[in-house]
């Protein structure tokens, strides 16, 4: 089985789980050539006024193409930029200038970004595009959530197989809550979510074209598309806006340094909370 059939069966088995709930609504903002010049100010002064961020990127899965990259402002509620790094303005324009300025203001060292992985490594494909400098990456104020995850869930949910309980992963591991067998392996964002959560991070937009223009709502034609094309497109955006809210998520559990009892209370209040559908 490859890693690709690995992902669906897992994302088949994860979804009986009720779908993944950020912690606070958001506003999503397009940053492409068509975006309004009058808007990127206001968003500069935006990021002016917050200290941290979730990034995340994407490349189209079948060009390889360094395509998306998402910026969660974490504040009480949140705005998320998707900037569409194959659909920018010219390089010489106003606009051009406007969102290298404000990937600058973001990009401040006195900020601190969170990711789920290497950060700096992922943004270094995104250099070609000239929206930021190997020195402003150099000096990126940067916590990778990935790896304290892990320290965290190990020390949170002991071994009860029979290993030490502040045993690394091991292969010979039987707890069905550590489904992470290896010391060397990381978790995937997607399961964090479920066995933290017991949420459903729907991972089925893997496969997608990037580069591809992700909003067509501000065009004539949008209401043209039929309702199954618009659904793709609606999922797309949705999937590239989630991997930012649920790294933020899982960042709450980790700054209180949450105890399993502290966990399963949230889920049970969770729970009761009456549906919002």
């Amino acid at each position: 089985m490859n890693r690709n059939e690995r992902q669906r069966q897992l994302n088949m088995e994860l979804s009986v789980l009720p779908t993944f709930t950020p912690l606070t609504d958001c506003q999503i903002y397009y940053i492409n050539r068509a975006i309004s010049p009058m808007l990127l100010p206001s968003l500069i002064e935006l990021a002016r006024k917050t200290t941290r961020f979730t990034i995340d990127t994407e490349h189209d899965y079948y060009s390889h193409a360094p395509a998306l990259i998402q910026i969660e402002f974490i504040q009480w509620k949140s705005a998320v930029l998707l900037i569409e790094t194959c659909h920018l303005p010219h390089a010489s324009s106003v606009l051009f200038w406007l969102i290298r300025s404000l990937l600058k203001v973001i990009f401040k060292s006195s900020n601190l970004i969170f990711s789920w992985g290497d950060l700096t490594c992922e943004l270094m494909d995104f250099i070609q595009y000239g929206l930021f400098s190997l020195n402003m990456l150099d000096e990126l104020n940067t916590m990778n959530l990935q790896l304290r995850f892990k320290q965290w869930y190990n020390k949170t949910f002991l071994h009860t197989c029979g290993l030490r309980p502040l045993a690394d992963d091991h292969p010979s591991c039987t707890c069905l809550d550590r489904p992470v067998k290896y010391k060397n392996n990381q978790w995937s964002l997607q399961k964090a979510i479920a066995y933290t959560f017991n949420e459903f991070l729907d991972k089925s937009q893997t496969r997608t074209p990037w580069s591809r223009p992700l909003n067509f709502s501000h065009i004539q034609q949008y209401a043209l598309l039929n309702n199954k094309i618009k659904n793709i497109y609606d999922r797309r955006i949705l999937y590239a806006v989630n991997d930012c809210l649920a790294v933020t998520k899982l960042l709450m559990v980790l700054e209180f340094i949450w105890t399993k009892q502290q966990l399963e209370q949230y889920n049970e209040n969770k729970q009761q909370q009456p549906s919002q559908e």
